[in-house]
């Protein structure tokens, strides 16, 4: 029988277990002109990240094997909205069900694309971290508090690892199935 996932839910589970909280919302939104100032540069670092790496630079090349410019101002821009709108994320109905349909979208390629398989999950971790990373030194370099610099970049790190937990839903599933025919289930969940 299916399962029904309450997004929001694993949503705000996912902010408790990291310790992402209204403080640490507040910051990422106090940051909000200093990272929309330099919204343009972070996503176009971003995809010049990819575009160094074959593995993930092909999901950017035409036909012809060229870099598809309006392809790639399309992602960009995406990033930006995107970027956006975590600094208005809230734990809502509907933040979740944008996230996985990130996933989603990067884990099922379009009939036409379909020869380049998804974009694997290692390429999501990894935008995550180079985020995280450009985030931080961007922060540092336009605040005048490095302690504040870190606090925010704290936020923004927890923040960004609660979207990827959903985002990376949209791959693979974590939700229970029943057990094969002739097993049993363990009477209590194993503690990790």
């Amino acid at each position: 029988m299916p399962r029904i996932v309450d997004w929001p839910g694993r949503l705000r589970e996912m902010a408790a277990f990291v310790g992402l909280d209204e403080d640490q919302f507040e910051l990422i939104r106090a940051t909000a002109p200093v990272v929309l100032e330099r919204a343009e540069e972070l996503t176009a670092a971003v995809y010049d990240n990819f575009l160094k790496h074959p593995g993930s630079r092909k999901f950017f090349l035409n036909e012809k094997g060229e870099v598809d410019e309006t392809r790639l101002d399309r992602r960009k821009h995406s990033l930006a909205r995107w970027l956006r709108a975590s600094i208005d994320f809230k734990l809502d109905e509907d933040y979740p069900i944008r996230a996985l349909a990130t996933g989603i979208v990067h884990s099922h390629p379009p009939v036409h694309r379909a020869h380049l398989g998804s974009i694997p999950s290692r390429f999501m971790i990894g935008t995550m971290s180079f985020t995280q990373t450009a985030l931080a030194e961007l922060l540092l370099q336009e605040m005048d508090d490095p302690e504040a610099a870190m606090r925010a970049s704290v936020a923004w790190n927890k923040l960004l690892m609660v979207q990827l937990d959903i985002m990376l839903a949209g791959y693979v599933t974590d939700i229970p199935t029943e057990p094969p025919e002739g097993t049993e289930e363990p009477a209590e969940p194993v503690d990790l």
